[in-house]
């Protein structure tokens, strides 16, 4: 098992399509260290450009599916080369408001494709669950503390993953508005993941800073979506 420090920045962006849909795009970086390089942006690891279509036509209910490219960098020290995913995801997540506070429920399945670093193309199902929480402390603007927990497992040919414990994630973050439609979220990401060949757990650790606009002139002001950072 080894740990390794990590910074990720998020930019994104959600419009109303045609009611009740919505569009949204995201850009993710993601800097990291290494085992014996403590310094979180020693590498950028990971440029992940990605889009969303969100149905919010039951209340209390976003369905979404949306696609991901990823762009991951070479980090010499850990032996990852450059390469690139393609990703297809999606997504229900269930509100329960409680007062000033909500939690929420989140089923997700991704589905992967790469190729490994024997040159064999691979198809990964990824199912991820998640429990999560916020509290808005302004009843005018959005000033919410944001908590999850995430667990994820994955399925694909046996001769690639030899148990299907992906990751299990946790955030915890404080998000404010800047101005009407925007809001800034700053918080710490923890996340312990093992490899394909289940032979190492690694502990993926660091701040999170996150941008998000909405536009949207007419439906009450809501708290966005928690920054979702991922590390391979």
């Amino acid at each position: 098992m080894g740990n390794i420090p990590i910074a990720a920045g998020i930019a994104g962006v959600e419009f109303p399509v045609s009611p009740p849909f919505a569009a949204e795009f995201d850009l993710a970086l993601l800097g990291q260290g290494s085992y014996d390089n403590r310094n979180p942006f020693a590498y950028l690891s990971l440029v992940q450009p990605g889009g969303w279509l969100h149905f919010d036509g039951v209340e209390n209910l976003r369905l979404s599916l949306g696609f991901q490219e990823l762009l991951i960098r070479a980090v010499p020290s850990l032996g990852i080369k450059d390469s690139q995913e393609e990703r297809a995801m999606a997504r229900a997540r269930l509100q329960q408001p409680r007062g000033q506070a909500a939690l929420y429920e989140m089923t997700q399945l991704d589905v992967r494709s790469f190729d490994d670093p024997g040159g064999t193309h691979r198809v990964v199902f990824r199912p991820r669950f998640r429990l999560g929480q916020g509290f808005n402390l302004d009843a005018v603007r959005i000033h919410s503390l944001v908590l999850y927990e995430e667990v994820a497992f994955q399925f694909a040919a046996d001769d690639y993953l030899a148990r299907p414990f992906s990751f299990f994630r946790t955030f915890a973050g404080y998000t404010f508005t800047t101005r009407r439609g925007t809001f800034v979220t700053l918080g710490i990401v923890g996340q312990v993941s093992l490899n394909a060949p289940a032979t190492r757990y690694d502990v993926f650790w660091g701040p999170v800073l996150a941008f998000s606009h909405r536009f949207r002139s007419t439906a009450p002001e809501t708290p966005p979506e928690p920054p979702e950072v991922d590390v391979q």
